[in-house]
């Protein structure tokens, strides 16, 4: 049974409404006055408001103004003895869903009810269905992430994703190449929801079926990823990502690596001394323009060190203050993290965020992959 609240400060017109209206197998509350209506908004909850315009102490317009500036959607029905066109388009444009000119008949007051009402039920049903599809795409992408680390002898290595709503664009793996190798992934996708999860699904796909066969040829890699990505720029939406991708030898410890427009990766070292190095980009954005030129570049590394690549989402995360968390807070919290393994890493800079931001809301994915490199067992 659906429950209306009518709000009039004639008896008789409120009394008049609300016998109708029972008669009509609603449920009714009442009111005479604008305060008494907005206490039962919030704490009865109503399926939809019949309101007078002119109300003691506070005007229906106004009332229906201060609900919708605090995100009430209930439907609201203004009544009005007033009949001019610029007070029913006031009142529409303060949030109102109808305007009902008195005096009225009640057989069409109760029409536009159901009307409303009715499309009110389309509405949450079909509110309930995007969920439920939008629940399956976000089952769906999180098969895409890897679900085994690599088995490797000398790097501990680990990554997580937090996207901001249901699906994202953000992507990373790790792919073993043989018994020495594995490549490392994170990218982030132009756009938000699922036109991004899509094109970090067909990311996924291309990385997948091409990191071993083009392992020795990064730039090669690099070129096909930009034009199947260029390529679907015809459709008119923003298509193109950031990319980290690195390949490390398990052998030699060198990591060979393109980073296309992406932030820069962090290693920090071992050794103090050392302090740490910032992996920059070495071309534009994959998918940005039609051809690309993406020269590899190595690095040494040695135990101890730490690999730290991560999503933009982590460093612009911001506080009630509007201040993000920046890279130097990212720097610290990694060169504080000498014997954690790589799984704690990324778990505890989620962490961090999720207390920098306090409650303030996540506005964008959030992926971070760590890599620790470890000493050869004699």
């Amino acid at each position: 049974m659906s429950r209306i609240l009518v709000v009039d400060d004639d008896p008789a017109v409120l009394r008049g409404l609300r016998d109708n209206l029972t008669f009509e197998s609603y449920d009714v509350l009442t009111a005479s006055d604008a305060e008494r209506a907005y206490r039962l908004i919030h704490d009865e909850r109503p399926d939809l408001v019949l309101m007078d315009v002119m109300l003691p102490g506070m005007w229906g317009s106004e009332l229906c103004r201060r609900v919708r500036a605090e995100g009430v959607t209930t439907p609201i029905v203004m009544l009005t003895a007033k009949g001019d066109e610029s007070d029913r388009v006031v009142g529409l444009d303060l949030g109102a869903d109808d305007y009902v000119s008195k005096p009225f008949g009640v057989r069409e007051l109760c029409a536009r009810i159901r009307s409303i009402l009715r499309s009110r039920r389309d509405a949450a049903g079909d509110h309930d269905r995007l969920a439920h599809e939008l629940q399956s795409a976000a089952d769906v992408q999180r098969t895409l992430f890897p679900r085994q680390r690599p088995a490797l002898r000398t790097l501990d290595c680990a990554g997580v994703c937090q996207p901001a709503s249901a699906v994202g664009g953000d992507y990373f793996d790790y792919v073993p190449i043989d018994r020495a190798r594995v490549a490392l992934a994170l990218a982030d996708v132009a756009g938000k929801g699922m036109p991004a999860a899509l094109q970090m699904a067909s990311l996924h796909g291309v990385i997948r079926a091409q990191a071993a066969p083009m392992a020795a040829r990064l730039e090669e890699l690099l070129t096909t990823i930009n034009s199947l990505l260029h390529r679907d720029q015809d459709w008119g939406r923003p298509s193109y990502a950031t990319l980290f991708y690195g390949v490390y030898d398990d052998v030699t410890q060198i990591l060979e690596y393109v980073n296309a427009g992406h932030p820069a990766a962090l290693v920090v070292r071992a050794n103090a001394r050392l302090g740490h190095f910032s992996l920059d980009a070495t071309c534009p954005p994959v998918g940005m323009f039609e051809t690309i030129a993406a020269a590899p570049a190595r690095i040494q590394l040695e135990a101890g060190d730490w690999l730290f690549v991560y999503s933009d989402g982590a460093t612009e995360a911001v506080n009630a203050n509007g201040d993000e968390f920046g890279r130097q807070r990212l720097i610290d919290f990694v060169s504080r993290c000498e014997h954690d393994s790589a799984r704690s890493l990324c778990e505890g800079v989620l962490e961090a965020l999720a207390q920098y931001r306090g409650d303030v809301r996540q506005h964008d994915d959030i992926t971070v992959l760590g890599a620790r490199v470890g000493r050869v067992a004699s």
